[in-house]
Parts: C-alpha cells; sequence; structure tokens
C-alpha cells in the first residue's frame, strides 16, 4: 500500500495535470487542519511506521534463527562424518599395528604358540579391515563434497571453509596411505608364518600409522574448534564460560601448540 501511493504520487508530478503538495505544502496543510485531523493524522503515521519497525525486526529475527538454524545442521553433518571417520581410522590403526606386532613376535620368538596366535588373528581379522578400508575409501571423496555444500554458511566465518578444507586434506592424505598389503593366505599353506612374513610389509604399516598420528589430532582438534564456532549463536557465552576457559587457557595453548607442532613437520 505504501509503495502503491508513493508510485502514485511520483506519477502525479510527472504526468498529472494537478501537482500534488511539496513537502512544505504538506505540512502547511496538516497545521491549518483542526487538532482532531492533526490527531488522526499523526495517529496514522506512527502506526505506519511502527509496523515498518515491528515488521523490519521480525525479519531481522527470522533471519538471525535461520542462519543459527542452518549454522547448527552443518555443525551436525561435521560432527557425524568426522565422528564416523575417526573411529574407522582408529579401527584401521589398531588392525595395522596388529600386523607390525605379528611380523615382531615372529621374528623375536619363532613359530611359538603366542607368535602365531597374533599371525593367525591378524589373518583372521583381515576381512574387517577391508570393509574398514572401502568405508573410509568412500569417505575420503565425501569428505571434499561437505564445504562444497556448506560454503555459503561457512564463508560467514573467518577461516571456517579453510580449516575444512585442511581437515579435509589431512584425512585425504591418511587414506592414501591406508593400503597397505594384507596377509591372504590359504588355509592349507605350508608355512603360514613365512608366507605372512613375505606379505605383509612393515614399512607401509608404519607409514600409515605415524600417517594416522601426525593428522588425527589435527582433525580431531579443528573440527571440535568448527563445531564449537558454528554452535556458538545456540550456546551463547556468559561469565561460566569465560571462567571455564581462563582456568585451562594454559591447557588449550599447550594442547594447541603440540597439534600445529606436529602438523607442521608431517607437512
Amino acid at each position: 500500500m505504501l509503495l502503491t501511493s508513493v508510485t502514485l504520487y511520483w506519477l502525479m508530478w510527472l504526468a498529472g495535470d494537478s501537482k500534488p503538495f511539496t513537502l512544505g505544502q504538506l505540512v502547511l496543510w496538516l497545521d491549518a487542519q483542526p487538532t482532531e485531523s492533526k490527531t488522526a493524522v499523526v495517529t496514522s503515521l506512527l502506526t505506519v511506521l511502527g509496523f515498518l519497525v515491528a515488521f523490519h525486526t521480525a525479519t531481522l529475527n527470522w533471519k538471525a534463527e535461520a542462519l543459527a538454524n542452518l549454522k547448527a545442521h552443518v555443525a551436525g553433518e561435521i560432527e557425524l562424518f568426522f565422528t564416523e571417520a575417526s573411529r574407522l581410522i582408529v579401527d584401521a590403526q589398531i588392525y595395522v599395528r596388529s600386523l607390525v606386532e605379528a611380523v615382531n613376535a615372529v621374528q623375536a620368538q619363532g613359530p611359538t604358540f603366542d607368535a602365531a596366535f597374533k599371525v593367525e588373528r591378524a589373518i583372521e581379522k583381515a576381512g574387517d579391515f577391508l570393509a574398514v578400508r572401502d568405508r573410509l575409501s568412500a569417505m575420503s571423496v565425501e569428505v571434499h563434497g561437505i564445504s562444497g555444500r556448506h560454503y555459503s554458511i561457512l564463508s560467514t566465518m573467518w577461516g571456517a571453509s579453510n580449516a575444512l578444507e585442511e581437515c579435509a586434506t589431512a584425512f585425504t592424505e591418511m587414506t592414501k596411505h591406508m593400503w597397505v598389503q594384507l596377509p591372504s593366505i590359504e588355509e592349507d599353506h605350508p608355512d603360514r608364518l613365512a608366507e605372512f612374513l613375505r606379505l605383509v610389509n612393515v614399512s607401509e604399516c608404519s607409514n600409515f600409522v605415524a600417517c594416522c598420528e601426525r593428522n588425527y589430532g589435527f582433525i580431531s582438534g579443528t573440527t571440535g574448534g568448527l563445531r564449537g564456532a558454528l554452535l556458538a549463536p545456540l550456546v551463547g557465552f556468559n561469565l561460566s564460560s569465560v571462567l571455564s576457559l581462563a582456568g585451562k587457557r594454559a591447557t588449550f595453548i599447550e594442547a594447541l601448540a603440540k597439534v600445529r607442532e606436529v602438523h607442521r613437520r608431517g607437512g
């Protein structure tokens, strides 16, 4: 209605035979009106202005709420993805460590019961590791889609998009090193221990474990910080938060310094 009135007013100035009042003439006309008319006009103006202010405030609140909900959704997706990724990386790392331990046991002890048990256990769990590796391989592609899908939200926070890309790069690096040779040995093989030693590449296994140790903490710390920053508008920040951070400031600084140093050396 307001836009229609303003449009008609300017059209009358441009094409109308009779010109509308200017602002000064309108003030003089209003001053000449009876008190009741002045009151009615002022009341109407205040009502319109109040409606405009209320509409603008409601729009801003709706946008802020919608943005906060979107950030919460992004934080949830990041947490869900990297929680699964971290669990699978730990499972893969445990299995690869068991390969190295089995090789070391055979080389140190020979064909003892303990060494043979570790070898058989590693052979038995190879199928589980294959399933984990397949899932991690798929996730190494999916991880780059998170930042792409949510770039418009992440770009509203300084460094968020770059931090997520660094996490994706670190995760991809780990998945590149997980392709170690597995001990696939037939049940009737005459010398399973010797074949196990031949198949397992300790150097490959050690590289994967070292890569995980180098990147795991960085990913956990960075994604945790991202999630906290995204949820900050919903959670808020109060005196308790300040005191909690103040009490743990030294611990946080030391932990961040260690993570950055390990990641820097790995790079």
